[in-house]
């Protein structure tokens, strides 16, 4: 019996055992990264400077990325790393969008509008530089070894904590927009909470009842919140939930439609399709290389 078998029996993990993972490294001191990552805004990346300087363009606002600086890009996201000096030296990883939702998924939302407003800071603490650029370092070498029938989740789980390890970073050391009042800020918490934890509930008067509040108002405090109606956003994350269960379980598309409490197969297909683009039966395809 094979090895992925054997451990598909004794641990029911399911393995994505393909090459392509979504998740590039390239470190400086490999002497492989002799290009910048290019503004391809299909992907996103972590960035880390080593020495010299380079214009960062983010959104249409202008950086000066230094030595020590790390840079947090998404996907989608408009940029351009320019006009390097003759000394400026970078390591980075690259991560699709699938990667990033799998990484990202059940951060705080707080997280991504930080982001979006400061994209760049600087990891003064030599503990701090060291520490992310091990989580480069290890990525590295996860991806590299490709006899690894883990490999991927392997090297999606040194993302999900480096992203974490970025998280921790704001949390102590920024000053987090805080103009909303408190109470709307809970509610939107509350939302979030409750959305990603029952992820077969979709409607948002069921959300809005539960918190004690209008359907109309809850809706004004998700889009000021997040950026996305309070729909939009009940629907993406049961795209993440639905994409979850396709990668990390067996299960097949009627019992994750009962698990999330649509109303049959073809409903939750033609949800999918909606929210994606693409069939189940492509994305699927998509997970076996």
């Amino acid at each position: 019996m094979e090895i992925v078998n054997i451990q598909r029996e004794i641990m029911q993990v399911p393995f994505a055992n393909r090459e392509d993972v979504g998740i590039k490294v390239a470190l400086f001191d490999k002497g492989i990264s002799s290009e910048l990552p290019t503004s391809d805004n299909r992907e996103g990346y972590i960035l880390i400077c080593h020495s010299g300087t380079a214009t960062f363009d983010y959104n249409h606002t202008a950086y000066t990325a230094r030595a020590r600086d790390i840079i947090v890009v998404f996907p989608g996201d408009i940029y351009t790393l320019t006009k390097p000096s003759a000394d400026f030296t970078a390591s980075w990883v690259s991560f699709t969008p699938q990667a990033m939702e799998e990484a990202l998924y059940n951060f705080p939302t707080s997280f991504f509008s930080h982001i979006a407003d400061h994209p760049i800071y600087n990891l003064s603490d030599n503990e701090h530089y060291t520490n992310r650029m091990e989580y480069l370092k290890l990525l590295y070498t996860r991806l590299a070894d490709q006899s690894n029938v883990c490999r991927y989740e392997i090297a999606l789980a040194f993302l999900r904590t480096l992203f974490m390890e970025i998280l921790n970073r704001i949390v102590h050391n920024f000053n987090i927009d805080t103009s909303e009042p408190k109470h709307r800020q809970r509610l939107l918490d509350e939302f979030v909470s409750r959305v990603t934890s029952t992820p077969q509930c979709r409607e948002v008067a069921y959300f809005a009842q539960l918190l004690c509040i209008t359907p109309k108002h809850l809706s004004a405090i998700v889009a000021d919140g997040t950026g996305f109606t309070a729909k939009e956003f009940i629907d993406r994350t049961a795209i993440s939930a639905i994409k979850q269960l396709l990668r990390t379980t067996e299960l097949s598309v009627k019992q994750i439609a009962e698990r999330l409490d649509f109303s049959g197969s073809g409903n939750l297909c033609r949800f999918f399709k909606a929210n994606t683009g693409v069939t189940i039966s492509d994305f699927k395809r998509g997970l076996k290389g």
